[in-house]
């Protein structure tokens, strides 16, 4: 019987070279998950690949984090060459934590975040033209030739990840919240409010202060109205503005240009939601995309602006109980959309080369609804579960779909892959290593409050502490010459107290569970020229545990183990071994029953284009 064949996608007997490669990147896709919603007859298009050409698990880097697996695949080496260990690091010479999404460079100015060509760059050294539409950890767009719209780690206006605003007439004063977010009081006078945006920093008179815009509020009749740098309107409870463009006079005749949303909670007492201040994609004046006008380019083809931030779905505003699980979906179905758009555009003028479109809402959705996806997760609600429970297949149909527009735009003259940076499980119970290390001894605190969590490590004794924990399952060890107040002693001292870590942690219990599955060694997960500068251990948690939020910024008070009762309920920073990613392709690639390293892809992409690998990059796939 003959198998069937996907329109616009011819089955490759032969391995062969190919005018046009597109890699499409669907983070968070799991393989368990489309095995599921493949057999339920929900991923028609993705079946037809598996069918006709390859579908298999992709081993995903260790640690299983975005910036760390993406980096993977794009190098197609490990970390040890690439140079990303973990989503937060330790800052050079301190013990403070940072993120790993770029690097300091001079000045303070951002620089990219790993080094090793990239199938990019290798496509485009050999004069193919080359498109990456918001490939993460792409900020600032650093690859000769290549046209890129930075993913994630890219800003917003101030160079920060995009923190939002809580205005509330029930906030006692202003405070932070969670470290993403700002409440703000509000007192209207005759039913009018008026309100200062912050901005990035402005010089006047010589003084560096936060440049501001006014936002004007009238409510009556049940509904808001604003005034935001000249654009009105109006908002009933549960809707979403438009895009507001925002306009900073940073001093001396400078003038940024930004973007944001209000989405409305209730009008009596208010409750309004500023989201993060986005860079408009008109007028950048930080370097999110290359060449410059690129950014430009694609607001011209959208019609209009669009979310421009590494992160744009505010999980922290859901997480924090500023927004309802509706307004996020919302959101996401709007980032969604613009990101089909891009998919829509590029693929209308694609006629040689490389093109990559990378689609993230999918690993938001699953981050924020596995609490309705597991019965057994703390917050699991059965009706909710009813009402909202299938966003997460839902959203993965709609994925799909888009798979099958490239399929049927593709044409037989090009390679297609779909490839996640991991796949995913549930987060119902937190480990604190840095707690743990304290109470076992290896770190020592100096006498403090012990209700304060103490993050950034801030209590720490440094020359009484043998090792600490940062980030999400890293652990390193106080070394002498090493570290800027070291005491363990490099060598075989060093070694003796890792393997005595590693025994420990991986013999711990809560109650009758074993949350820790794995400990790896620096040497035996990295090689390379930056290896060194990885952790020590890497501590791979067995779902549905994970290391906790203020463990990993250096946070050492509180309980080693706590559940976890946030919207934030499904994860992947467990032990790479239980999340693996998935490869669909349309070319009949070599694959073991239990999967390849997603190291692999690099090369393969770069073959199917008659290109020779760069050298670091592992074999490629090619039957």
């Amino acid at each position: 019987m003959k198998k069937f064949q996907p329109q616009g996608i011819r089955f490759m007997q032969h391995p062969k070279t190919f005018p046009k490669a597109i890699v499409l990147g669907i983070d968070g896709l799991d393989p368990a998950l489309c095995r599921r919603l493949m057999a339920q007859g929900r991923l028609p298009h993705l079946a037809r690949l598996a069918e006709t050409g390859r579908f298999v698990a992709l081993s995903t880097a260790n640690p299983a984090q975005s910036p760390v697996a993406w980096t993977c695949l794009a190098t197609g080496t490990n970390p040890g060459r690439h140079g990303i260990f973990d989503f937060i690091v330790r800052s050079p010479g301190a013990y403070l934590p940072r993120l790993s999404l770029t690097r300091p460079g001079p000045g303070g100015v951002p620089q990219p975040a790993y080094t090793g060509e990239t199938f990019f760059e290798t496509a485009a050294k050999a004069g193919l033209p080359v498109t990456a539409v918001r490939w993460p950890v792409t900020y600032p767009p650093a690859f000769d030739g290549v046209t890129t719209l930075a993913g994630l780690g890219a800003p917003d206006i101030k160079g920060r990840l995009g923190n939002y605003v809580q205005y509330a007439e029930d906030a006692p004063q202003t405070r932070e919240a969670g470290g993403r977010g700002k409440f703000v009081p509000v007192r209207f006078a005759d039913g009018r409010a008026e309100l200062a945006v912050e901005g990035p920093l402005a010089t006047v008179m010589g003084k560096r202060a936060a440049a501001t815009v006014s936002l004007e509020l009238t409510r009556s009749d049940g509904r808001l109205a604003y005034t935001l740098c000249g654009r009105s309107g109006s908002l009933e409870p549960g809707q979403w503005s438009p895009y507001l463009p925002l306009f900073f006079d940073t001093g001396q005749g400078g003038v940024v240009r930004g973007l944001t949303r209000l989405w409305l909670g209730s009008v009596t007492p208010l409750a309004l939601y500023l989201g993060p201040l986005q860079i408009d994609p008109s007028q950048p004046h930080l370097p999110i995309a290359a060449p410059p006008g690129y950014a430009a380019e694609l607001a011209t083809a959208l019609g209009g602006p669009y979310a421009t931030l590494g992160m744009p779905e505010e999980t922290k505003g859901l997480t924090d109980g500023v927004m309802t699980d509706e307004a996020f979906l919302a959101l996401c179905d709007d980032v969604t959309r613009e990101r089909e758009a891009m998919l829509d555009y590029e693929l209308g003028r694609f006629r040689e080369g490389l093109l990559s479109v990378v689609f993230d809402t999918s690993d938001r959705i699953q981050h924020c609804f596995w609490r309705l996806h597991d019965p057994a997760h703390p917050l699991y609600d059965a009706a909710e579960a009813a009402r909202l429970g299938p966003v997460i297949d839902d959203h993965m149909v709609r994925m799909d779909a888009v798979v099958g527009r490239t399929m049927a735009a593709a044409g037989d003259d090009t390679a297609l892959f779909v490839c996640s940076d991991h796949g995913f499980c549930s987060y119902t119970r937190s480990i604190n290593l840095n707690a743990w290390l304290v109470r076992e001894g290896y770190l020592k605190l100096t006498p403090h409050d012990p209700a304060d969590s103490g993050e950034l490590f801030r209590f720490v004794d440094w020359p009484a502490s043998r090792a600490f924990a940062m980030g999400f399952g890293s652990i390193y060890l106080n070394v002498a010459g090493r570290e800027p107040q070291g005491v363990v002693t490099a060598g075989e001292p060093a070694d003796s107290l890792a393997r005595e870590l590693a025994a420990r942690l991986t013999a711990l219990t809560d109650g009758n569970t074993a949350p820790i599955a794995a400990v790896h060694r620096q040497a035996d997960l990295y090689e390379g020229p930056l290896a060194a500068q990885a952790p020590d251990l890497v501590v791979g948690c067995r779902p549905p545990y994970r290391v906790a939020w203020t463990s990993a910024i250096g946070g050492t008070g509180g309980a080693v183990f706590t559940d976890n009762r946030q919207k934030w309920s499904g994860d992947h920073c467990v032990d790479a071994s239980f999340v693996p990613g998935s490869l669909f392709s349309n070319l009949p690639l070599a694959a073991a029953a239990d999967g390849v390293a997603q190291t692999r892809l690099a090369a393969t992409v770069c073959r199917c284009l008659g290109l020779t690998p760069a050298q670091h990059m592992a074999v490629d796939l090619l039957e």
